[in-house]
This record gives C-alpha cells, structure tokens and sequence, in this order.
C-alpha cells in the first residue's frame, strides 16, 4: 500500500505507508504485524486513487504486477517487452506516459487510439477487474504526470551548446514530426529502424519532453544514446538530415534534445 520508507530497531521494523498514511510495525521472529499507527486521513481524490491503483499489484492476476512495474514514476524501465498486441517475438520499448493522454495514439506502432483503451488494455492483458470509476481514476492519474526539468538546462534555460543544437534541429528537418508544444506531430512514421518481418513498419512519433530521462531509445531500444540515433541508426536519413553534421554539431543537437 506504497510502503516508501523501512527502519529497523532491534527486531521490529517499522513501515511508512505512502497512500494509507500510517506507521505499520513488523515482528521479524514473530512473523506478523503488531500494530498500525494512524497518522491522519490523506485526501483520497480521484488523482491519488489513480496514483494508488497504478502502484498497486493487488488486482493483477496472481498479484505480482502493476503500472509501475515497466512504468516507474510513470515513466519507463529502460527494457523491452514482448506484449500480444504487436505479435509475440517484437520486443517494445517501455514508453512513458507522461503526455500520453495528450499525444494519442499510443504504444509503439499506435495500435491504441488513445490513453483510456491502452489502460483498458493494461487491465485486461493482467487478467485484472476494475470498474470504470478505477480506470477513470488511472486515466487522472497520467494526464495529472507533470514533466521534471531536465538537468541539462542552466538555471532554468537551454545552455550555450543546447541553443546551438536548436538551430540544427530545425536544420536537419527533425520539426517536420516533432513538432508543436509536445514535440510530436501524433503520427506514425517509418524511421527505418525495423528489421525482417517490421522492415518498413511505421513507429509512433513520441514526444521530445523528458527524453533525457527515457533511455534507451528507438522502439527497441538499440540507442543507448541520442548521439547514435542521429548516427549509428540512421544510415539513410530517415530519421533526420545528420549527415553533414560535424561531431560538435552532433553533440550540440543531442544537448537541445535532452533539455526538452
């Protein structure tokens, strides 16, 4: 129940409990709880619901899994996964949802319309039963997600390099899909990432916003860093004209794109 803080004293352990704001104390030898300390009624509004259901693995099947198991602080893992929508054998990504409500469609290749049918989704691939007023709740909860500034920006601003690197943004063409206050066009386009059966496959254009804290990148992950997927992954131009671009010109464009 967002147990989010452990102490230990002899052999008691002591639980701070996020959503049910309480004091829960553990007997280790014992094995059991032997008490519960109220520290007040936190608010329950739809928003901290949702933000309690998306951490809680109490309803999935077997109980073992939640939201934030791949979306942590609503964000990502940094792994792949192989989930039924896109076909057994094509490993995802884990996208962030901050901006999902926002920016549909969503998942990798699009395959949901919006937010509310990928958390349906969710729900239902983990053999879970909601009622509409949880799923409601959970859908509050993303879209409330508000972007962290990114620690490459400079009191607040983009740094010397970064703003260099946002004229070679719009140099290289990379505003004809991430564009507008989310940097996203919300279309699918095909970067020419995909490989055998998805050669040609088109990808959703993802927002820039928070992209320094979203690693790896591509749809499967093969970029460890932006530097690679202005390079190594984009042989053909497909993802941006960065051909010409000079090493420092490089490293300029990836500082604008992290300070998202």
């Amino acid at each position: 129940k967002g147990a989010r803080a452990l102490g230990v004293n002899g052999g008691g352990v002591y639980i701070a409990g996020y959503f049910s704001n309480s004091l829960s104390k553990y007997n280790i030898s014992k094995q059991k709880i032997l008490g519960v300390r109220e520290l007040g009624d936190p608010e329950m509004d739809v928003v901290r619901r949702g933000e309690y259901l998306f951490n809680d693995a109490s309803y999935c099947f077997q109980s073992w899994q939640s939201c934030v198991s791949c979306h942590i602080d609503g964000r990502t893992d940094g792994f792949n996964w192989d989930l039924p929508k896109d076909g057994l054998g094509s490993s995802r990504n884990t996208k962030s949802v901050l901006y999902s409500v926002d920016t549909p469609p969503t998942t990798i290749t699009g395959s949901r319309i919006n937010a509310h049918a990928s958390i349906l989704a969710a729900v239902k691939f983990s053999e879970a039963r909601l009622p509409k007023e949880d799923t409601d709740a959970l859908l509050a909860y993303v879209k409330s997600l508000k972007p962290v500034p990114s620690p490459y920006l400079v009191n607040g601003k983009l740094s010397v390099s970064a703003k260099r690197g946002q004229k070679i943004f719009g140099s290289a063409d990379c505003k004809s899909c991430h564009s507008g206050a989310y940097f996203t066009n919300q279309k699918l386009r095909d970067v020419g990432t995909g490989e055998g059966k998805e050669l040609g496959v088109k990808y959703d254009v993802p927002t820039l916003r928070e992209i320094w804290r979203t690693g790896p990148y591509l749809h499967d992950g093969r970029a460890k860093t932006m530097i690679e997927v202005f390079t190594k992954f984009n042989q053909n131009e497909s993802h941006g004209e960065t051909r010409g671009f000079s090493e420092k010109e490089l490293i300029d464009l990836a500082e604008y794109v992290l300070s998202l």
